[in-house]
């Protein structure tokens, strides 16, 4: 699904979002068909106080949750924008020390398909799936199982051997490995945001406290002067509340493989154009001129 949803249509875009949250609508609406034939025992004097604070505290841990997750979202933005910068840096400093030889050549050529396998293999690896066909060809030198790591590896490997072969010199290798260094911190900044969520208890915690808010607002608009109008209202608070707390979930994993990741088939593309010219397959996009959604 994944590598065609970039190809879709704004309506198509928005019935995915409305589709990772399926199961939440239809409990909201199970919730409701439960309660509209129950008699509503908070209807006294001081229920809607109640309510309001309620509804403060509810709003307040939820948008301290969604603006958390979107942090995260953001923050991995900012570290494929590092992978990016990193990887361009690391073709300008191959070309910085090619001195035509032709010893030099061919490692130096290598260096640039690895980098372009490492970005589509990150973004593999960060989604836990197979990369996408082709990459694995880019580096028939390399192992075709090779992970990100094990690429940087390589990379590296070949920086020394330019180094003992005296093809580069101390300076030229420090230059190479900064930027080496510089891509596996942003690809260790990746893995954290992927491997530590929100604390699970936390989640829950919100999760329970905008359920309880929407069937206790529920409870008192149903029970209006105007059933039905209170009904329609009741469900569309729960939709909000209940759907604000939902979008705060998937945004905060930015790399699940969703219609919510950030765009790391557009970035690896993007790599790909700059170290291996804009013709080459993998740097074409996967999504079509229209597209609302890159992936």
């Amino acid at each position: 699904m994944i590598r065609s949803v970039g190809k879709l249509g704004p309506l198509k875009v928005s019935g995915l979002v409305w589709w990772q949250m399926r199961w939440d609508l239809l409990a909201i609406v199970v919730v409701a068909a439960i309660l509209i034939p129950i008699p509503d025992p908070t209807q006294i004097d001081y229920a809607s106080a109640v309510l309001s604070v309620l509804g403060i505290g509810a709003s307040v841990f939820i948008g301290f949750r969604n603006t958390t997750a979107y942090a995260r979202w953001w923050e991995a933005r900012t570290l494929w924008g590092n992978v990016i910068i990193n990887s361009r840096a690391t073709h300008n400093a191959l070309c910085s020390v090619d001195s035509g030889s032709p010893e030099m050549a061919p490692i130096l050529d290598r260096m640039r398909r690895r980098q372009v396998r490492y970005a589509w293999q990150l973004t593999a690896d960060l989604r836990g799936i197979p990369a996408v066909e082709g990459v694995s060809e880019l580096t028939p030198e390399d192992p075709a199982d090779a992970n990100a790591v094990e690429l940087m590896t390589e990379q590296a490997v070949d920086i020394q051997k330019l180094s003992a072969e005296g093809l580069i010199d101390h300076q030229a290798r420090v230059m190479l490995m900064s930027v080496n260094t510089a891509l596996v911190t942003a690809q260790s900044g990746l893995e954290r945001i992927r491997n530590e969520p929100i604390p699970m208890q936390y989640e829950i915690f919100v999760r329970a406290l905008a359920w309880f808010f929407a069937i206790m607002a529920f409870s008192r608009l149903d029970g209006s002067s105007h059933p039905f109008a209170g009904v329609i209202i009741g469900l569309l608070l729960m939709a909000v509340f209940i759907g604000a707390e939902r979008l705060g979930h998937f945004i905060e994993q930015p790399m699940r493989n969703s219609v919510f990741d950030i765009a790391m088939y557009r970035f690896s593309g993007v790599i790909t154009g700059n170290l291996l010219g804009a013709g080459h397959p993998l740097a074409q996009p996967r999504e079509g001129p229209k597209a609302t959604v890159w992936m």
